[in-house]
């Protein structure tokens, strides 16, 4: 790996934490994230402005796997908020970003794929399954499973059905793209449109999911009347969309792309500690280790 690459990651990761703690210190809800959906639609508008003349070359199975990764995303951004909500960024955060690559990964082995995930990758899921059963406990003498029952638990598992499912359909729709003999765009290019996509998709579904809901009906209307909430919203939203460019960035520079996924997972000693520290989060040993355990396992699966 270069070294432009490691300082875009680096840098992406670091936004990653960051507008998780912003959005963490805003006390979210589904309707603040729909905000900042809309602020990052707004960043690729000139994306399907540009590819609107192959848009009518979509077929209907496309558009039902974007609509799809649109209402998944929705799930995400509802547990996310309910996880902030309820609990520490310290324990929620990681908690969001590993669950999803077991259940991935489970999924994998459930379709007859499980030949594609190495040795070191095998080794960073049970990494990753020993930080989670450690993260919530309070002391390394006995594991107590009334740990596992409150709020913060419920919405984080809500959190990673919902980057479970979107994961497993984006990678469905890329697939579909690149095979789309009407489009003929280089892989760069059809990214982009995915990604266009699925911020599309991701804000109708956030809202419509926001407006059916009385009580998030009012979380919006009470943001749109609160300049700083807003702001922060649409701040959040750009903060994603940089992230995720800078990642795009950083592909041509690294020669295997799974070291990009290994490293991206720094976010989450950087979140970890923007909790625990910014946040004044209890921190408890058990806590401490899991978030180191999980890390490394994280970054063994990207690398296996």
């Amino acid at each position: 790996m270069s070294l432009v690459a490691f300082v875009l990651i680096v840098i992406s990761a670091f936004l990653h934490a960051f507008w998780n703690f912003v959005s963490k210190r805003s006390n979210p809800t589904l309707a603040y994230f729909f905000i900042t959906a809309c602020s990052g639609f707004i960043c690729v508008v000139p994306i399907l402005i540009y590819f609107r003349s192959y848009l009518t070359q979509i077929p209907s199975s496309v558009w039902i796997l974007v609509t799809l990764t649109g209402l998944a995303q929705a799930v995400y951004f509802s547990g996310l908020a309910g996880a902030y909500r309820h609990g520490d960024m310290s324990l929620a955060y990681p908690l969001a970003r590993a669950i999803p690559v077991l259940a991935v990964a489970l999924v994998s082995f459930l379709l007859g794929r499980g030949a594609q995930i190495g040795r070191l990758g095998l080794f960073g899921m049970v990494l990753i399954t020993a930080g989670c059963i450690i993260l919530p406990q309070k002391t390394f003498r006995e594991i107590r499973w009334e740990n596992y029952r409150g709020v913060v638990y419920i919405m984080t598992l809500v959190a990673a059905l919902g980057t479970t499912s979107y994961t497993l359909i984006d990678d469905s729709i890329i697939e579909r793209l690149d095979n789309l003999p009407a489009l003929l765009l280089p892989t760069t290019q059809i990214t982009l449109l995915f990604i266009a996509f699925q911020i599309l998709s991701t804000a109708v579904m956030t809202g419509l999911v926001t407006l059916i809901q009385p009580k998030e009906r009012q979380n919006l209307q009470a943001i749109l009347k609160n300049r700083q909430l807003l702001w922060s919203g649409l701040m959040t939203g750009l903060i994603i969309m940089v992230a995720y460019g800078l990642v795009l960035a950083a592909m041509p520079y690294v020669r295997d792309v799974s070291y990009v996924a290994a490293f991206r997972q720094l976010s989450i000693p950087i979140g970890a500690v923007l909790g625990l520290t910014l946040q004044n989060e209890p921190r408890y040993k058990p806590k401490l280790v899991g978030i180191v355990v999980i890390t490394v396992g994280l970054i063994c699966v990207g690398l296996g």
